[in-house]
């Protein structure tokens, strides 16, 4: 999936400054790290790229970004930084004395600086939601009983990882890390000063369950089936009928305004053992009320939902009926939403999927059997958490925040059922490439301007690796997008251009899927200077490493096999993100800009996609 470490101010993932990095990252800032082990087969590590190597990759990425004297300029930055003797080389080798010692290189750097010690809200900037297909409640006890099938598949789903009874992922005949599987129930993200904490738990007996602002405790034993536990929550739902105190909506605010909320609200009462609960949860539950019609006014179902399962919608709708710090928050809305949100510390967005299809699936399956209604069923505890003065201003404070940023978000989300990737493959392209050269149109269509285009690479094929970036921008998706400005130019010559481009593209994505990308190699370095309290070397502060990683358009390919599709916000004020779910027959994408600049539409950036796709559509077939 996505999310990274940039080196400029942005609204998300807003880097920590250098100066401040180095006081605040912890030893030990995961705790309770799986024991389940998920991998049959052995794992290469996550190598070190040469470092003139990836030095040339990185020029050759800023040339369409690049004017000729910045692009002189930046070639004998890079020479310096690189040359024997120089600060690159020392760098480069303190580096590969850490790849030597450690089991990879980059993850715990990584999960510092993109995650844990990232301090905007995590909603939004950080956490993805997930939009699955639209259900039809004829009744509340419908959605009840749908709620409950939802804890009935992730239940088994559990039960699949534990017992290790789930198949190691191949590309090809290179096996995958499925460690990440392990790692999204029962896990936390615990706010702390400067960089939060990451908890773990193996073996959760209970989930929490979220109605109406209220929280509740649902011990899960053997002896309890899923048509008693729709009675459970049809019982939680009369218990709730009152709103709570929005307490939820304290975590999403700022990470340095929740940490300091957080220790006032564990010092109250039993407030403490209540958020203990919520740590040790195996997920949680949200069972979300109606969405007034004027949400729909403007926008078409999918983009609402996704504004739902980014945030809750609004203060007033179900944006305290959240707790946004545990990875995985099921959504079950009475007007027929299902989906997602999950918090992006612990992993990328494919065990996401999976297990939302899996969940999806699953209760498909159990809606066509027969129920029986029984008479007994197990009472959840009702969790009330006890506030003062300080608590009761921090949530009006919260209110604002999140409502702000819910209001600031605009979200464009579509299925596009022209043609999908079995198309694309007939005209022997790759699906991806062909996806991400229509942005790179999309973009120069709109701003008259290539974008510094990021798109996530799993390093799946490593131990414990993350992410790479796939610097998507290249000369020859320039020269064609440019092209696709002029019709008088040949068909045949817009073709040439259009392979051209999807296949440098191809290319990048093969490099950075290899672990021979550019942008990880130079956090590692930047990691290392700020680990040897070396002052940050001018390569970092150079006009051809800011811009280029100033992402205004940021993308992934998040595979479901059910219709739903994922969606997250951009990564920098004036910005797109753009994530997708080619399938077979057709596309879901989840678009996404910020209402406040005034330079971006998502709705323009939605209706010319579509276009670019349509007229890449008549070239291919030409």
């Amino acid at each position: 999936m996505l999310r990274f470490f940039t080196t400029v101010s942005s609204s998300v993932n807003k880097p920590l400054a250098y100066g401040g990095v180095k006081n605040i990252f912890k030893k030990q800032q995961v705790a309770g790290i799986t024991s389940i082990q998920l991998n049959k087969l052995p794992l290469p590590k996550q190598p070190v790229p040469n470092l003139e190597k990836t030095a040339q990759l990185y020029l050759k990425s800023l040339q369409p970004l690049l004017n000729d004297a910045e692009y002189k300029n930046t070639e004998k930055v890079v020479d310096e930084f690189i040359k024997e003797g120089g600060v690159g080389k020392q760098l480069y080798r303190k580096l590969q004395e850490r790849y030597e010692n450690t089991e990879n290189w980059m993850s715990e750097w990584w999960l510092q600086a993109a995650y844990l010690g990232y301090r905007y809200p995590v909603i939004v900037h950080s956490s993805p939601g997930t939009v699955g297909p639209a259900q039809k409640f004829k009744s509340p006890d419908d959605a009840h009983r749908y709620a409950a099938h939802v804890i009935g598949a992730v239940r088994n789903y559990n039960s699949m990882i534990k017992s290790g009874d789930i198949k190691q992922e191949m590309m090809r005949d290179i096996p995958l890390d499925m460690q990440p599987y392990a790692m999204i129930l029962g896990t936390h993200r615990q706010p702390s000063e400067g960089v939060d904490n990451l908890l773990h738990f193996d073996n959760p007996d209970h989930v929490i369950i979220i109605r109406n602002n209220h929280f509740f405790k649902l011990p899960l034993t053997d002896s309890v089936n899923e048509e008693q536990l729709a009675v459970t929550i049809k019982d939680i739902a009369e218990r709730s009928r009152t709103p709570g105190k929005p307490v939820g909506i304290l975590t999403g605010n700022d990470r340095d305004t929740w940490v300091k909320d957080y220790n006032k609200l564990i010092s109250l009462g039993s407030n403490n053992k209540i958020v203990k609960d919520l740590e040790t949860a195996l997920f949680v539950l949200c069972l979300d009320k109606e969405l007034p019609k004027q949400f729909f006014a403007k926008k078409n179902n999918e983009s609402v939902r996704g504004l739902q399962s980014l945030t809750g919608c609004s203060s007033q709708t179900n944006a305290a009926n959240r707790w946004h710090d545990k990875t995985v928050q099921c959504i079950v809305s009475y007007d027929g939403f299902v989906g997602m949100e999950y918090e992006h510390s612990p992993c990328e967005g494919l065990p996401i999927s999976v297990l939302h299809d899996h969940i999806i699936n699953y209760v498909k399956n159990k809606l066509t059997q027969k129920i029986n209604i029984p008479k007994e069923y197990p009472k959840a505890e009702h969790l009330q958490f006890q506030l003062d003065s300080s608590i009761e201003d921090a949530i009006q404070k919260a209110t604002i925040s999140v409502d702000t940023l819910a209001q600031d978000i605009d979200l464009e989300c579509f299925l596009f059922d022209e043609f999908g990737s079995n198309d694309i493959k007939k005209w022997k392209m790759s699906p991806d490439s062909f996806i991400q050269i229509a942005m790179q149109v999309t973009f120069y269509r709109l701003h008259k301007k290539p974008p510094a285009h990021y798109e996530s690479a799993a390093l799946r094929r490593f131990k414990s690796a993350r992410t790479e970036c796939i610097r998507s921008t290249s000369n020859e998706s320039v020269h064609f997008a440019k092209l696709m400005a002029y019709e008088s130019e040949p068909i045949s010559v817009k073709k040439a251009a259009m392979l051209a481009a999807i296949n440098a593209h191809k290319n990048i994505a093969n490099e950075a899927a290899a672990g021979e990308g550019v942008d990880r190699l130079f956090f590692g370095l930047k990691m290392i200077a700020r680990d040897e309290k070396i002052d940050l070397p001018k390569f970092f502060s150079d006009v051809g490493y800011t811009r280029s990683t100033h992402f205004t358009l940021t993308s992934s390919q998040v595979a479901y096999k059910t219709e739903s599709f994922m969606c997250y916000g951009p990564v920098v004020p004036e910005g797109y993100g753009c994530c997708y779910n080619p399938r077979p027959s057709d596309m879901f994408f989840g678009c996404s800009s910020f209402n406040s600049c005034p330079e971006t539409s998502t709705k323009g950036f939605a209706e010319t996609l579509k276009q670019s796709l349509r007229d890449m559509k008549k070239l291919a077939e030409s």
